[in-house]
């Protein structure tokens, strides 16, 4: 009796005769299979794994079994694994199709998977035969066609995808998503299927989903592409640029720039070509909220005029320039509206018409609230009062300039309701002016506007004063202006230049009033190029020095075993490289500057050294959870050209590997041997040795107390890059004549992410009476900490040096000086240098070089303090009411429409004089975030005295009350009354005056 008989012996007779059974029934399952494919008219078919198929069929000998031979050595033997197990992707999932359970897209194959060579095709009868018996992942797939023509897509079209609605935005505004990337997620689809059905089938989908989403209208489909690698981090930036600064309460929607894919412009998913670089939107509607993407190609949501729900709003009423959902909403408002419409134009006389009377409010009228309007109603309290441009509305001179060509003005109606306004503010009768239509108006020409939430009044001036430029460019085609490179010639006629490409584009009253230009300093870090530029300006955003006392702390080790961790002032407001700061802390370490190495070090992972380039206010940040490390170099450690770095870590065996008192670099000259590294490492190790002259190191200490090793990278997938073993736990440092160099890049060339790393592994004590374990606890405990206090210090990483009467208070000169101190960029928005040809994080400072007549500043009150939140700075800034004296701070002393008249000779930056500025308006901003609250102060030119706005209520208040902490906005106009401005003498002549009356 042979082996395959004894085989067969022990399988039991009940156990064979069901697997002969199980053969029979396939095979008269597969005989009647191509019949049935055929005739079915069920489209459901499934993919089986060829693999499993063939072990089945060793398992119940099959061909054996056909053939009516003895059964072979596996039948009734074989484990059998899970039916298709070996023919399933673990993909992420953007989500699973409706019905979650069974729909056959949830399921992924491998790519480039063969019918009859991996896989085979089967129905659902045969596929319900196997799973009666074993256990299998269904991958079903659908069928096209019929009959003869009839086929199974099996090679689903997978892609790219990201899944959109409010809540994942509003994660990503608010900083609460958990990484600032999406996820790598995928989903699958026949490439047959016609698009109207695909959409049909997310709608369904979409009711899966917990949360308030829209029963029907539910699904658009995007498609997004960047040249970046990585397109799913590229669109999380794209939005996160966009929605960084919304609030909580406001409407999560950005601006899309890709493709909308619909049924009316593709017929199937074919048609719609999506290749592998493509990311494709879902975007999900919630019920009451509107749609997260805003794009040219489909229809702008808004809230209802009638039943204020947020809806696509196809229904427009001319009269009012309102929109609503329905017609039925529409009639609903329809006696409501009729009464008090306005229609556009209808006013235009009657405005034109309105003089002062005896009885006007003169400019003392109040604004209606119309819902979390403050900001709206400060900023243009502040605009009501600027005199000069108040006054060419009020003059009607702007009906005469309207640019109706203008595309990216609103073709007069903003423009036509700030003069209706203005005129009503000025020239009417009521005390409070309800400005419903000027709000419409102005949320026409920024959207972000149109809503009911908190805003900033900042934005809303320079967006209010950006629109009424537009409405009134004297510019009717604007033509290509080409910006030129200096070419060595000077600051003044590059200015003027840049200034009359600017004019050639835009012309109009603001331009006139409140345009101004700044200087633009770009330094390259590495070969100090500049690059400068001249730039128009409509406000000056000021920075507001930090008087928070701030320290650096990091842990200085004046010699290889002495460490000393030092905390001492820090003035964030000086932004300077490592190597600057290098010429700080010489003076307090008392070490040469070009003898300081800094690096960071982490428990974890390796050391990161750091360039001299970079910013040191970024160190201090990227240092707060790590170590930032200074060590003291020697001369000879300084003198070597060939630096090689070694990073090192001390340990000791005691039952397991012990982490040592000190970690960090050595020095070496590359060229050196291995062995010359044992023996300088043998060198800084001398302080341990008492005998250690009179030691040979080779005979008495190599390997005896401690031995060197390289820290292995060896892992599951990886092989050690020293000794290319798998099973690597660290190699021994060889002594031998290898160069460093060689060593390294022999390392470097297995693997280019390996650190050059070095562990002196201690064995025994040099000490006869002292353990290696005291030794260790010794240095490990033996760090002293010194705490120096800001008073003590003799560094000037300190404020500016100015005093203030009040606490913690900055003035405003403070902050103009801090506004033009340069500032390295960040890593995200870096400069190309022509120089060096590369992007680099440059240096970049801006000075006014010329202010308007007009001159506005807005303080930076509001900062991000983490990824996570923001703050406001309540620091109080004291700046003048009277007399704001800008000579100093400005380039050139002339306004910018005062370039015709100068020349590169006699121009206001050679022949500089004095410029006077007078206070006539803030806003200002009370409270915190989110539910802070604006008010506005003014002068009113008619009685030249200080009001208080407040929303519809307006009151008297006196000049000492403007000055606050609450100050947000400042409002300036030039001073050019002769009797009360000094402006026209030259600023040398006034300092002689000054020093006269000395």
């Amino acid at each position: 009796m042979n082996d395959e008989r004894l085989d067969c012996i022990k399988v039991s007779q009940q156990v064979a005769d069901k697997l002969k059974s199980q053969a029979l029934d396939f095979k008269k399952l597969m005989d009647n299979f191509q019949k049935r494919f055929q005739q079915d008219q069920s489209n459901e078919y499934y993919i089986m794994s060829l693999k499993w198929l063939n072990q089945w069929k060793e398992y119940v000998s099959y061909e054996e079994l056909l053939a009516n031979k003895n059964p072979n050595k596996h039948f009734g033997k074989l484990n059998l694994e899970h039916i298709n197990i070996n023919l399933e992707d673990k993909v992420n999932k953007c989500f699973k199709y409706h019905p979650i359970k069974d729909h056959p897209w949830n399921t992924f194959m491998k790519e480039n998977l063969q019918e009859n060579v991996d896989y085979i095709i089967v129905d659902k009868e045969i596929w319900q035969f196997f799973t009666t018996y074993y256990h299998g992942t269904p991958i079903m797939r659908m069928s096209n066609g019929s009959g003869t023509e009839k086929t199974v897509a099996v090679n689903l079209l997978k892609f790219k995808t990201a899944l959109l609605y409010p809540a994942v935005i509003k994660q990503i505004a608010l900083d609460k998503f958990y990484k600032q990337t999406f996820d790598q997620e995928y989903l699958q689809v026949d490439r047959s299927m016609k698009l109207k059905e695909y959409y049909s089938l997310l709608s369904r989908t979409v009711l899966t989903f917990s949360g308030n989403f829209a029963k029907a209208n539910n699904v658009r489909i995007w498609r997004y592409q960047s040249d970046q690698k990585d397109v799913f981090k590229a669109f999380f930036a794209d939005i996160q640029k966009q929605v960084g600064e919304l609030e909580n309460n406001d409407e999560m929607s950005f601006d899309f720039n890709g493709d909308y894919i619909h049924y009316s412009i593709y017929e199937t998913i074919e048609d719609v070509g999506i290749l592998d670089s493509h990311l494709i939107i879902i975007e999900f509607k919630d019920e009451l909220k509107p749609w997260c993407i805003r794009n040219n190609a489909v229809q702008v949501e808004g809230k209802c005029e009638n039943c204020q729900m947020v809806k696509t709003l196809n229904h427009p009423c001319v009269c009012r320039k309102v929109s609503y959902c329905s017609q039925e909403c529409k009639a609903k408002d329809y006696n409501y509206h009729s009464m008090r419409c306005e229609k556009f134009g209808s006013d235009d006389d009657t405005i034109r018409g309105l003089s002062q009377q005896p009885n006007s409010i003169a400019g003392l009228a109040g604004l209606s609230n119309l819902g979390n309007t403050c900001f709206m109603n400060s900023g243009t309290q502040c605009i009501s009062n600027t005199v000069p441009l108040t006054e060419y509305f009020l003059s009607n001179q702007y009906f005469d300039e309207i640019n109706m060509d203008n595309p990216i003005g609103t073709k007069g109606q903003l423009v036509k309701r700030v003069g209706a306004l203005l005129k009503k503010l000025w020239y009417g009768e009521k005390q409070v002016v309800t400005p419903t239509n000027y709000k419409k108006a102005v949320g026409q020409f920024q959207p972000m506007f149109k809503g009911y939430h908190q805003h900033d009044s900042s934005e809303l001036i320079t967006f209010v004063l950006d629109g009424i430029h537009e409405d009134l460019n004297r510019v009717k085609k604007k033509p290509y202006v080409e910006t030129k490179d200096s070419d060595g010639r000077t600051d003044f006629v590059v200015a003027k230049e840049s200034w009359t490409n600017h004019l050639a584009r835009n012309q109009s009253i603001v331009v006139d009033l409140m345009y101004g230009q700044y200087k633009s300093t770009l330094k390259c870090p590495k070969c100090e190029r500049l690059s400068i530029t001249f730039d128009p300006y409509l406000m000056v955003q000021l920075g507001i020095p930090s008087q928070k006392k701030r320290t650096i702390s990091f842990k200085f080790f004046d010699s290889f075993f002495n460490s000393t961790s030092k905390i001492i002032p820090f003035d964030k407001n000086k932004n300077i490289s490592l190597k600057e700061y290098y010429q700080v802390l010489s003076e307090e370490l008392k070490v040469k500057p070009q003898n300081l190495f800094a690096y960071i070090a982490n428990q974890y992972t390796s050391f990161e050294l750091l360039k001299e380039t970079k910013s040191i206010i970024e160190i201090r940040k990227s240092a707060k959870r790590q170590q930032l490390c200074f060590r003291a170099l020697t001369d000879g450690e300084v003198s070597i050209q060939n630096k090689f770095l070694v990073q090192f870590s001390n340990k000791y065996l005691d039952y397991q590997k012990m982490q040592y008192f000190q970690s960090g670099f050595f020095i070496f000259d590359g060229s050196i041997t291995r062995k010359q590294m044992h023996l300088q490492i043998f060198c800084y190790l001398q302080p341990l040795f008492p005998d250690y002259q009179n030691l040979n190191y080779e005979k008495n200490v190599f390997n005896k107390y401690y031995s060197l090793l390289y820290k292995s990278n060896s892992n599951y997938w990886n092989p050690c890059s020293y000794c290319q073993s798998k099973n690597c736990n660290d190699c021994e440092v060889k002594f031998d004549d290898e160069v460093l160099e060689e060593t390294k890049s022999k390392v470097t060339a297995s693997d280019t992410q390996s650190n050059f790393e070095v562990i002196i592994l201690w064995k025994e004590s040099p000490f006869k009476s002292v353990k290696l374990s005291e030794i260790f606890n010794h240095y490990r405990n033996h760090s002293k900490i010194e705490v120096e206090e800001p008073g003590q210090s003799k560094t000037p990483f300190q404020n500016h040096g100015h005093s203030n009467q009040h606490s913690g208070s900055v003035t405003l000169a403070d902050c103009l000086q801090f506004s033009q101190q340069p500032e390295q960029l960040n890593s995200e928005n870096t400069w190309y240098c022509k120089v060096c040809q590369e992007h680099v994080q440059a240096f970049k400072s801006m000075q006014i070089y010329k202010a308007p007549q007009i001159l506005i500043f807005t303080l930076k009150r509001f900062k991000a303090s983490n990824r996570m939140f923001k703050q406001k700075l309540d620091t109080f800034v004291d700046f003048p009411i009277n007399g704001l004296d800008m000579t100093d701070y400005l380039i050139n002393s002339k306004t910018p429409q005062e370039y015709e008249n100068e020349t590169e000779d006699d121009n206001g930056e050679n022949n500089k004089q004095r410029v006077l500025y007078d206070l006539y308006a803030v806003s200002n901003h009370f409270g915190g975030l989110g539910g802070g609250h604006y008010t506005a102060y003014a002068k009113n030119k008619h009685t030249k005295k200080w009001y208080n706005f407040d929303d519809s209520h307006v009151a008297e208040t006196s000049e000492s009350q403007v000055v606050t902490k609450a100050a947000y906005v400042l409002c300036y106009q030039l001073r050019t009354d002769e009797s009360t401005n000094v402006q026209g003498q030259q600023a040398q002549t006034i300092k002689q005056n000054e020093q006269y009356d000395k």
